[in-house]
């Protein structure tokens, strides 16, 4: 695979501390191109005015500022946006930038990041999934999805809603777009310890969670670090023999392996991680498989998050009626289950769960690759 070109959301702190030094500059330096990087959300080396010419000539010379171009852009009907970014290998990923609340002033400015291009666990109901596996994501390529959109939030802020500059700033961020975060573990950790530093991004680890379908060495991996994000486990079954189908990496890790490391998990970090489970129209919706899921959980402080399907080219997996949703919920409720419905956004612009990049390659005319093939954990 080539060497993705350097960019400065590439280098660790201690990195661009580093930088400064080879160039003979003092560190603060380094502090002020940090500063200028990740809270004056520059774009070019030019901006930054307080470096002499010639540094900013040197930088210019020696690594880029940013990994990412933006290409296209669409807006949903409730205010959802997707972007589409093209690397310098001309691979390309999309994330989206989500609206919600206005209760109590809770309001959030959520950003669904992607951590590879492509994804190898091959979901049959992910559209996504069935592009097959192209690459990991560099920590920079994924940073640079956030820095887009905390800019655009900068640039265009939602006035209508709030005026409180809080609310011009990315508030959230979610590793649920494109790849299986914990197959790209050392890049992801790379990208959250800058995003959460003091003097880069500086977003509260705690307002950052990650999603997996279930990578059993990345969730035991992830239980060591100090850093409290959150976890989310893509569940969609309570029994092997379906889950096996739904998600493939079951049978790699099967739930009398996920189950304990995700209790260890909660033992050892003192946080309740959340369940994902999308529901499909005959499928995994019976009341049935409610008290399955019920009975996996019994016991463990956590949260299932219910998710319609969303629509994609596969017409097997579709959402179940309203009743039949309700039905599951209030059988969960009835076994003590802590479970509520995640609200889906950007379903009609595609910026949905197993929606990304699928409406760009349709327009384009490129196909999946179809080579769906898990990245190391």
């Amino acid at each position: 695979m080539a060497v993705m070109p350097l960019s400065v959301t590439d280098l660790a702190c201690d990195e661009i501390n580093v930088l400064a030094t080879s160039m003979g500059e003092p560190l603060y330096r380094a502090r002020q191109v940090r500063k200028w990087t990740y809270q004056n959300l520059a774009i070019t080396f030019d901006e930054m005015t307080d470096l002499p010419l010639e540094i900013r000539q040197r930088l210019s010379k020696e690594v880029r500022l940013h990994s990412l171009e933006m290409v296209q852009q669409v807006a949903g009907a409730d205010g959802t946006v997707k972007s589409l970014f093209k690397c310098a290998d001309d691979k390309t990923v999309e994330s989206a930038l989500m609206f919600y609340g206005g209760d109590g002033g809770k309001e959030r400015r959520t950003v669904c990041i992607s951590t590879q291009a492509g994804c190898g666990i091959g979901c049959p109901f992910c559209a996504t999934g069935q592009q097959g596996f192209e690459r990991n994501l560099t920590s920079g390529e994924i940073i640079d999805q956030v820095l887009y959109f905390a800019r655009y939030l900068r640039e265009n802020s939602i006035k209508s809603i709030s005026k409180d500059s809080r609310h011009e700033r990315v508030s959230n961020i979610v590793f649920m777009g494109m790849g299986e975060p914990l197959a790209n573990y050392d890049n992801l950790w790379k990208a959250i310890e800058t995003l959460n530093a003091p003097d880069c991004f500086k977003l509260g680890a705690r307002n950052m969670t990650l999603s997996t379908s279930g990578l059993v060495p990345g969730i035991k991996r992830l239980a060591q670090e100090k850093l409290q994000v959150g976890l989310a486990v893509s569940l969609h079954a309570a029994d092997n023999a379906l889950r096996n189908k739904l998600v493939p990496i079951n049978r790699k890790y099967p739930l009398e392996e996920l189950m304990p490391v995700c209790r260890e998990y909660s033992r050892l970090t003192g946080r309740r991680l959340s369940f994902e489970y999308i529901l499909f129209n005959g499928i995994n919706d019976s009341i049935a498989q409610a008290r399955e899921l019920a009975e996996l959980v019994r016991g463990f402080d956590c949260h299932v998050n219910l998710i319609a399907a969303n629509t994609t080219g596969n017409t097997i997996y579709k959402p179940p009626s309203r009743r039949v949703m309700l039905a599951f919920e209030n059988e969960l409720k009835r076994h003590h289950v802590n479970v509520t419905f995640r609200e889906s956004r950007g379903q009609d612009i595609d910026a949905g769960c197993g929606q990304l990049r699928s409406r760009y390659l349709k327009a384009t005319g490129k196909k999946p690759l179809n080579t769906p093939r898990q990245g190391k954990s």
